[in-house]
């Protein structure tokens, strides 16, 4: 070995620098390369024997399956793709108060076989006070506060638990590896340590994990790559909607959501989601239902639109759950397809109950949004409005529309205004579809 050199790493990019730097060339963020070194040892020259290399033939693993378990809770297993997989890591982010800690603490105690709860914030009193508030007897879990990862590996295996929940990941630390723990260096060793402890006792582990500012997990990027899920919890602390969705998924979908109410005993499975979303529907001048498709489901939420004149010399467009930026297109063929002219008036869009989609069928929902706020004139309390619009004015038809249909019709509503449909479309009788295709069209039916 020759002398070691001194490596500073970005917490973002993870990008390597030989002297410290305060911003990142890379990613362009500042303050993000650690202070401390890593320190690194030049190996020596490898020999590779090309005599040991081997390659197996996966088409033998064709009948292969990957076997799952529930999680006591039907809207995480819906997130992870049908249950959770033994000996998976999964990383679980979100904002300081969302309720990760107390979602998966309740997993834990919910679960009938052995498993093991890591704390290094909380000590075993703290946490039994916070079983005894959701209504959970415990005498499944195993309480540790060890914090080193090598230590806690071995318990891991000695004990081979069904399920491990980490809290935190920025509190745990390796004695290999140089740093404070929570630096960018630590987290990685640790991340790395909790994976081979996974994989050898076959226990499936969640790592719950700091958010940075801007709302991603903290940490090097590469920490998400290395697990095989990416869960992130959303939702102020402020409303009690708490969203689970999948950023990473390897056993399973990223388009499924999991929808959780705060109650008295925690976080509690919200059955139906679209009667949560619409329990305090304001029908008036800017209010438009819309049907929007979460992985296997469709959900009804209420979009809400406010036009006013604007008094600044550009006039404001902002959204709350919805793209900015595909606003102002939206606007933009509102005035030049439909007429409803808006160079002079700020545009307010929000998705009521902290639901956020970028899906494309919000478009057309946009549109009768703004147009029925700009008009003064409300859209029916009994309608749906769902298609995607280009920048032609046309109205093109949007995945799953007899599912989005039969949705409308089971909670009560009599109109549906979308897109033309296929001619060879299963829909049900006992609802009345508008089809346009235009937004011209819309707009003329909204007037009359």
């Amino acid at each position: 070995m020759s002398k070691g050199v001194i490596v500073y790493v970005c917490s973002y990019c993870d990008a390597q620098y030989p002297k410290w730097v305060g911003r990142c060339s890379q990613c362009g963020k500042f303050g993000t390369v650690a202070t401390e070194g890593m320190v690194l040892q030049r190996p020596a020259k490898i020999s590779i024997s090309t005599s040991s290399t081997q390659t197996i033939n996966l088409g033998d693993f064709k009948n292969l399956r990957v076997s799952k378990f529930s999680s006591g809770s039907t809207e995480i297993d819906r997130v992870l793709g049908g249950g959770i997989v033994a000996g998976s890591v999964s990383l679980v982010t979100g904002e300081p108060g969302v309720g990760k800690s107390t979602l998966f603490l309740a997993m834990a105690g919910h679960l009938l076989q052995k498993t093991l709860y890591v704390s290094g914030e909380e000590s075993a009193e703290q946490v039994s006070l916070r079983l005894q508030r959701l209504g959970i007897s415990g005498e499944n879990i195993s309480f540790t506060t060890a914090n080193e990862v090598s230590g806690l590996s071995q318990v891991i295996l000695n004990k081979k638990p069904v399920l491990v929940v980490v809290d935190s990941l920025q509190t745990m630390f390796s004695n290999t590896s140089e740093g404070v723990p929570g630096s960018s260096t630590q987290v990685r060793a640790v991340l790395s340590g909790l994976i081979e402890a996974a994989k050898q006792g076959q226990s499936a582990i969640f790592v719950i994990g700091h958010v940075t500012k801007e709302g991603v997990a903290a940490g090097p990027k590469s920490i998400e790559h290395l697990v095989d899920v990416v869960l992130q919890l959303e939702g102020s602390p402020n409303q009690g909607l708490r969203f689970l969705r999948a950023v990473k998924n390897r056993f399973g979908p990223t388009d499924e959501v999991g929808v959780f109410q705060m109650g008295q005993y925690g976080l509690v499975e919200v059955k139906n989601p679209s009667e949560i979303f619409l329990s305090e529907r304001h029908q008036g001048a800017g209010s438009c239902v819309t049907a929007v498709l979460e992985g296997s489901r469709s959900l009804l939420i209420e979009l809400q639109a406010l036009v006013t004149h604007s008094r600044l010399a550009y006039p404001k467009r902002a959204t709350t759950g919805f793209d900015v930026n595909r606003l102002g297109v939206l606007l933009a063929v509102l005035g030049e397809r439909a007429g409803v002219k808006l160079n002079y008036s700020d545009v307010y869009i929000n998705l009521a109950g902290g639901f956020r989609s970028r899906e494309p069928a919000l478009d057309l929902a946009v549109v009768a949004a703004v147009a029925s706020a700009a008009l003064k004139k409300p859209l029916p309390s009994d309608l749906v409005v769902f298609g995607e619009v280009g920048l032609g004015g046309e109205v093109r038809p949007v995945l799953a529309a007899e599912k989005r249909i039969n949705e409308a019709q089971r909670l009560g509503f009599k109109q549906v205004l979308l897109p033309n449909l296929p001619a060879d479309s299963q829909i049900v009788s006992g609802i009345e579809l508008v089809m346009i295709r235009t937004v011209a069209e819309a707009v003329d039916w909204l007037k009359c």
